[in-house]
């Protein structure tokens, strides 16, 4: 074979070996980029610390610290209503008229009879003073002055009598104007206009009128168990315990109130004690007889590591999150988790502050999977349904 042979033949293989190689780099590059491609993306959240305040949750109900009956107190026609059902009162204000006119003659006539039992004792007194000088003399006898005498007191016991007679009759007069004796709101009226009311003898109304509560501010009664009540009476040496209401809907009453009444007694049939708590109620937007969440704040706990809720899974073997490490590989961890606070889940162990845990995309990867991560911002976090502390001591009255 001839140089020029060789040299072509050269030429030609090194030509095939480029053009594999190159072939081979495409196929590695596609390759590559095919795998980036498919890699999934996942939110992420870093894991933070913050102070959360530490609760204990029950079930209460609502209660009124004021409830009056509004009951007609003399007999009577209902004349008059000057309030609209379900109103808020002040106190003063006139609400119910019973037909006064019966009243009034009666205090008339009562005080008719003062004035001339009042005249009748002047004399009498006139006639002693008369007289006592001839009595002195013996010119009348002393038992016939003694009568005098007797007619003064009698006509001062009349007096007194009728003096008792008008205060009666004036107090029948006043029950006559029924006016609030507190504010609040008042409910449906249980008696219409033009009925007989305060009736003694069988006929008419005898129930009450209509009823008050005061809304502001409001008891709220919750049931303790006794496993807590150790807890509860030491926070309570040491100041207030401070309670917030948590609404059927979950929203949270905007203001706090303190506990103001423990039960001296255990109920041994439930092992709970009643406690109270009065709360600022200015809005009127609880009402008595409402069931509530109920959280007794018992201390607060700073510094701790907290990742969003939503990025704590459960499986048959526990509670545990996905982490993903530098490398951009998931990680199972197991932790331990304390309660919930405004959307974010204490971990008491197992993971630490600035790692990063997957909140979203969950169900794209596994264990060991590489992935892309999008930083979650504190907005997003935040869009996140809110739920209250976990009610992991609730109980119910």
């Amino acid at each position: 074979m001839g140089k020029n042979e060789c040299r072509t033949l050269s030429v030609a293989r090194y030509a095939v070996i480029m053009y594999l190689t190159y072939t081979l780099f495409l196929i590695v590059g596609c390759d590559r980029k095919q795998e980036q491609a498919v890699l999934p993306v996942v939110t992420v959240a870093k894991v933070t610390q913050m102070t959360v305040p530490i609760y204990l949750n029950y079930v209460g109900t609502t209660l009124s610290v004021r409830s009056v009956d509004i009951v007609a107190r003399v007999e009577g026609f209902l004349w008059e209503r000057h309030f609209v059902d379900g109103a808020d009162v002040k106190e003063g204000d006139l609400l119910f008229v019973i037909d006064p006119r019966q009243y009034q003659a009666s205090l008339d006539n009562a005080r008719g009879q003062l004035a001339k039992d009042e005249a009748a004792l002047a004399y009498a007194r006139e006639q002693v003073e008369r007289y006592r000088p001839l009595a002195e003399k013996q010119f009348i006898t002393r038992d016939a002055f003694d009568q005098y005498v007797t007619k003064v007191k009698e006509a001062e016991a009349a007096v007194e009598a009728d003096r008792a007679a008008v205060k009666l009759a004036e107090l029948n007069l006043s029950y006559c104007r029924m006016y609030a004796p507190s504010d609040g709101r008042i409910g449906q009226r249980q008696v219409d206009v033009g009925n007989v009311v305060g009736s003694t003898q069988g006929f008419g109304q005898t129930t009450g009128l209509a009823n008050i509560v005061q809304l502001d501010p409001i008891y709220v009664y919750f049931s303790p168990t006794e496993r807590d009540l150790p807890e509860i009476l030491r926070k309570r040496n040491e100041g207030d315990l401070l309670v917030t209401v948590i609404l059927p809907d979950e929203s949270i009453h905007p203001y706090q109130g303190k506990v103001d009444f423990i039960d001296n007694t255990v109920d041994s049939t439930t092992a709970t004690i009643t406690m109270r708590g009065v709360v600022p109620n200015p809005e009127k937007t609880l009402l008595p007889g409402q069931y509530a969440k109920v959280r007794v704040l018992l201390t607060t706990e700073p510094n701790a590591i907290v990742v969003p809720e939503q990025a704590v899974s459960e499986d048959q073997n526990g509670l545990y999150v996905l982490v993903v490490g530098q490398d951009n590989k998931v990680e199972n961890r197991r932790v331990v988790v304390g309660t919930t606070y405004n959307g974010m889940r204490v971990i008491e162990d197992g993971v630490k502050p600035g790692e990063l845990v997957i909140m979203e995309g969950l169900q794209k990867v596994k264990p060991g999977s590489l992935v892309q991560t999008k930083l979650a911002s504190s907005e997003d976090i935040s869009k996140r349904p809110v739920v209250s502390p976990s009610p992991s001591k609730e109980v119910s009255n």
